[in-house]
C-alpha cells in the first residue's frame, strides 16, 4: 500500500506542476487583457495597472513569482472581483461545489451498484434488461441535457421542486440528480459486467457448492472483485462530477465555484482561473490516488 502511495505521489507532483506551467503560459500568452472589458484606458493608466499587478514584467519573472506565492498558499488578488483574493473566492464557492459533487457521487454509487446487483440476481430476466436499457440511456444523456429536462418537468410543468438557488434542502434534489445520472448509469453497467465475470470464477463456484444462499454468494464472494472496475472508474468520475458541476451550477443558479470560474474565464481574470484550475487538478490527482488505494484493498495482487 505504501508503495502505491509513493508511486502515485512521484507522478502526481510533476503532473500538477506541468498543469500549472501550461495553464499559466496559455493564459498569459492568449490575446486580450483583463482590463479590456472596462472603459477604454489611456496608455499611462493602462501601464500603471499592469505595473500594479506585475503584468509588465517578463513572463518568466511573472511565472517565478506566481509559483513562489502558490507554494505559500497565495493565489493572488482577483483582477475582476475587486477587494477579493482568489483564495477568498474559492473559500466561498468550494463548499457548494464539494457538497453538490459529493452528494452526486454518493447517489450515483448507491443507485449504480444497487442496479448492477439487482440485474445480476436474475441474469437475462426482464429486470436485468430494463436496468441495462435505463443505464445505457443515463450514460448517453450528459448532465447539461438532463439538467434542463429536469427543470422543465419537475420545476416548470409540475412545480414540485425549486429550480434555482439554495433557499431550501429541496433545492439540492434536481442538480444532484442531474449530475449523478450519467455516472449512475456507468456504475450500473460496470457492476453488472463485473458480477457476470465474478460469478463464474472458482472461488464463487466453491462458495455456491458449500450450500451458501445465492444472495450471500453474490454479496460476500462475487461483489468485492466485481467492484474493482467500479472503484477504478469512480476515481476520475469523482473529479468529473466536481468539474462537471460548473455546467449544473450555471443551469440551476448555484453559488458554487463554477460561477467564479466561468466569469473569470470570460473576463480574463488570470489569478482566478489559474487558482480554480490548480484546485481542480489537485482534486483529480487526489481522487485518483484514493481510487488506487481502494483498488489495492479490493485486489491484494495490486499491492506492492
Amino acid at each position: 500500500m505504501l508503495a502505491i502511495l509513493l508511486r502515485r505521489l512521484a507522478t502526481a507532483l510533476p503532473t500538477l506542476l506541468a498543469v500549472i506551467l501550461l495553464s499559466f503560459v496559455l493564459m498569459r500568452t492568449a490575446p486580450g487583457s483583463p482590463f479590456d472589458s472596462e472603459r477604454p484606458l489611456d496608455a499611462a493608466t493602462r501601464a500603471a495597472m499592469d505595473r500594479t499587478y506585475g503584468l509588465d514584467q517578463p513572463l518568466i519573472v511573472q511565472l517565478g513569482r506566481y509559483l513562489g506565492n502558490v507554494l505559500q498558499g497565495d493565489f493572488g488578488p482577483s483582477l475582476v472581483y475587486k477587494d477579493f483574493t482568489v483564495s477568498g473566492l474559492i473559500a466561498q464557492g468550494l463548499p457548494v461545489s464539494l457538497t453538490l459533487g459529493g452528494l452526486a457521487l454518493i447517489l450515483a454509487a448507491a443507485l449504480g451498484i444497487a442496479g448492477g446487483i439487482l440485474g445480476a440476481l436474475r441474469p437475462g430476466g426482464w429486470l436485468d434488461r430494463w436496468i441495462g436499457f435505463k443505464s445505457a440511456v443515463a450514460v448517453a444523456l450528459p448532465s447539461f441535457v438532463t439538467g434542463p429536462l429536469l427543470v422543465l418537468v419537475f420545476g416548470l410543468w409540475l412545480s414540485w421542486l425549486p429550480v434555482s438557488g439554495l433557499d431550501s434542502a429541496a433545492a439540492w434534489i434536481l442538480p444532484v440528480l442531474a449530475l449523478a445520472t450519467p455516472t449512475a448509469g456507468a456504475v450500473a453497467k460496470l457492476t453488472r459486467t463485473g458480477l457476470a465475470e465474478a460469478m463464474v470464477q472458482d472461488h464463487v463456484r466453491t462458495a455456491r457448492a458449500r450450500g451458501l444462499s445465492p444472495l450471500t454468494v453474490l454479496v460476500r464472494h462475487a461483489l468485492p472483485p466485481a467492484l474493482i472496475p467500479v472503484v477504478s472508474y469512480l476515481g476520475p468520475a469523482a473529479a468529473g462530477l466536481l468539474t462537471g458541476a460548473v455546467v449544473i451550477e450555471t443551469v440551476f443558479g448555484l453559488p458554487g465555484l463554477g460561477r467564479y470560474f466561468v466569469q473569470g474565464a470570460l473576463n480574463r481574470d488570470y489569478p482566478l482561473v489559474l487558482g480554480v484550475v490548480i484546485l481542480y487538478a489537485g482534486l483529480i490527482l487526489l481522487f485518483n490516488l484514493i481510487a488506487d488505494l481502494l483498488y489495492g484493498l479490493l485486489d491484494p495482487r495490486a499491492r506492492g
